[in-house]
């Protein structure tokens, strides 16, 4: 893990997430890249058939002083770069972080009816890369990732991935809670099986990782999670992506989402 993206829209939450993500990028010794996206749509037409781009080129300035700043603070090497793109912001971040072995970016949630139905540019971002992020909420300052708490259905998938995981543990040496939502109906039957889950993946993953599961019973999941974290005030949340076709996507409310 030795390259990070970190987008940048330069609104005040995005300049929480750099300064979260130089000082993550100094703990680990990794390098940092701001990234900002220009979309030719919003560029006045003048300036395309001037070709001058005044916009992009301040933008550049900007976000060129901002990394030699932060390189300076932070004792790490920073670079800059803004693109211009004629698709969604979403995909071009998402195709820029290829190259990258994580992204860190700021979130604030969706900031109007569209993005509260569509979902935020960081979440959309999110769903469209193979690489691992860390969504940084407005106001969340940097410490430690000492313990992580990762939410997800592993009674119903029979699977725990974590190998997109297994790195940023190693490096930050973190504990690593796997937290299982059910349902409230109580079986004994389906506690047994759950039971025997968790000892399957005690043996595959207990040389590798510090591993414990805790259970929780809500109808609700994302709210239950929510719950959850504000009692426990773990480290970090993690989540995992699943592709659904559209059929899948009509009938299944996203966690991730609404979260």
């Amino acid at each position: 893990m030795k390259k990070i993206l970190c987008p940048t829209d330069f609104s005040e939450t995005a300049q929480n997430g750099i300064v979260y993500a130089a000082k993550f990028a100094h703990h680990i010794g990794a390098q940092l890249t701001l990234f900002n996206v220009q979309s030719l749509f919003n560029i006045n037409p003048l300036d395309v058939v001037q070709g001058k781009m005044l916009r992009m080129n301040a933008y550049k300035e900007l976000l060129e002083k901002q990394s030699y700043e932060i390189s300076i603070t932070f004792k790490i090497s920073c670079y800059a770069e803004v693109q211009p793109t004629s698709t969604s912001l979403a995909k071009t971040i998402a195709d820029k972080a290829t190259d990258y072995d994580l992204i860190i970016m700021g979130t604030n949630g969706a900031d109007d009816l569209f993005q509260f139905l569509s979902g935020s540019h960081t979440y959309n971002a999110v769903l469209k890369t193979n690489v691992p992020a860390i969504l940084i909420h407005s106001g969340c300052m940097y410490s430690e990732i000492k313990n992580i708490v990762y939410a997800f259905d592993y009674l119903r998938e029979r699977t725990l991935p974590v190998q997109q995981l297994l790195p940023m543990i190693s490096i930050l040496k973190s504990k690593l809670t796997v937290l299982q939502v059910m349902e409230e109906a109580y079986s004994k039957e389906l506690e047994d099986y759950l039971k025997e889950l968790q000892e399957v993946l005690h043996n595959e993953y207990d040389d590798s990782i510090e591993l414990a599961f805790d259970t929780i019973r809500s109808s609700s999941v994302s709210t239950s999670i929510d719950n959850y974290i504000n009692k426990n005030q773990p480290d970090a949340l993690a989540v995992c992506t699943v592709n659904r076709n559209i059929i899948q996507s009509l009938f299944h409310k996203s966690v991730i989402k609404s979260l």
